[in-house]
């Protein structure tokens, strides 16, 4: 059978999406605006702020209560990881738990909530590429003394988009290291930070090897959002809209006044 036509609005406001056959995270608001920087002009690194809302924040972690399981890595050859031609054939490797990541994860599926679809079109429009690159989002929650050691995420992976979904006080760790870059993001409540993983002839930017440090007090939860050179899922029935919240001023006071008369 053929999807059922989907519409999502995915940047500022309440992120319409309408489908027949559910409803999960319709009501849910978006992001009032979502601004960004450049934090690094080479390699080029983006730091996004109100990336996603509070109340999507709060609708992904009740999505995850129960499901949360001890996170993975991929372990392959490095030609098939790294290389200029990988994820373009066979599975670039295995995953496994292993010592260098303890944290834990859950992986969402794009028809759960209209929230995750909303998100991975956020994460399409910001990078540049199709709706149908984005991997499924995988929410990660790191508990005291829990890490992700030194990795790259891939040169199958073009973008990565990684939101953070609390905040953490200065001196609790948790910061995202880019060590060959001399910089660290610290968790910031529903900001973002997106880079590039691949040099221009389509091999690993080994600069953007990264880790994420211990966690010393607190609990961190963000959110791996990937985009992949090849395309996941069939999208076509899926049609999106820039949705962007009317401005501040007289102009919107009127509207709300005339909307209550």
């Amino acid at each position: 059978r053929a999807p059922t036509a989907l519409v999502v609005a995915y940047l500022h406001g309440l992120g319409v999406a309408m489908a027949a056959e559910s409803s999960e995270g319709l009501s849910v608001p978006g992001p009032g605006k979502i601004t960004g920087q450049v934090i690094r002009d080479d390699p080029r690194v983006l730091l996004f702020q109100d990336f996603v809302s509070q109340e999507e924040v709060d609708h992904l972690l009740a999505l995850c209560e129960g499901r949360w399981a001890r996170s993975l890595v991929t372990s392959g050859r490095a030609t098939a990881l790294l290389g200029a031609v990988a994820g373009a054939g066979d599975p670039v490797g295995e995953e496994a738990v292993g010592d260098t990541r303890t944290s834990s994860s859950v992986h969402l599926t794009f028809d759960e909530s209209f929230v995750v679809e909303r998100i991975a079109a956020r994460v399409a429009h910001v990078s540049g590429h199709s709706l149908a690159q984005v991997e499924p989002l995988v929410m990660v929650r790191y508990e005291p003394g829990q890490f992700f050691k030194m990795h790259h995420d891939g040169a199958m992976r073009p973008a990565t988009v990684f939101v953070y979904l609390n905040d953490l006080e200065p001196d609790a760790g948790g910061e995202t290291h880019f060590p060959h870059l001399g910089f660290q993001v610290h968790p910031a409540a529903r900001t973002a930070v997106m880079w590039s993983n691949r040099m221009p002839d389509g091999s690993a930017d080994m600069r953007m090897r990264h880790e994420a440090r211990p966690v010393i007090t607190g609990v961190k939860y963000a959110m791996n959002c990937f985009v992949n050179t090849q395309a996941q899922r069939e999208t076509d029935h899926i049609v999106l809209m820039k949705h962007v919240a009317p401005p501040e001023g007289p102009s919107a006071e009127r509207r709300a006044k005339e909307a209550q008369e």
